[in-house]
């Protein structure tokens, strides 16, 4: 089959099952507060609302709000930089750090769900794809 033959049928599965992909990225707590939260606990260091930004493909005032609503709830800090007092850096708070711990969590436990109906070689040639096809997408 060609590429594009390929292209056509991979497009087609997205678009016939998109419900379960919408799950995937549902189940996984990928997008608003939760996203801020997980991907914080994930780089595990302070970050700048622009790196939020950038990473989480949202526009600046989406990441404005969602970090306002996770400071109002005690999850999220932000304060001034202590090199650049104009710049602003975030922080998990323990609240925001357990939070993330166990919606970390419930996402594992979800793809190890999926992981368990597959084989090991099947399960090895799926992480090795979607790494690749990420590496792809990320060039794009």
């Amino acid at each position: 089959m060609d590429a594009m033959k390929l292209g056509e049928t991979l497009w087609k599965v997205h678009v016939e099952h998109v419900g379960a992909l919408d799950k995937i990225v549902e189940r996984s707590h990928t997008r608003g507060e939760s996203g801020v939260l997980l991907y914080l606990y994930h780089m595990n260091r302070p970050m700048y609302p622009g790196e939020l930004t950038e990473k989480l493909g949202l526009t600046t005032g989406r990441v404005a709000n969602i970090l306002r609503v996770l400071e109002e709830a005690g999850m999220v800090r932000r304060a001034p930089d202590a090199t650049d007092k104009r710049r602003v850096l975030v922080t998990l708070t323990p609240p925001g750090e357990a939070a993330a711990r166990e919606q970390n969590l419930q996402a594992v436990a979800f793809y190890t769900r999926i992981i368990d109906r597959l084989s090991p070689e099947e399960a090895q040639r799926l992480l090795d794809t979607t790494r690749h096809i990420v590496e792809i997408m990320e060039e794009e």
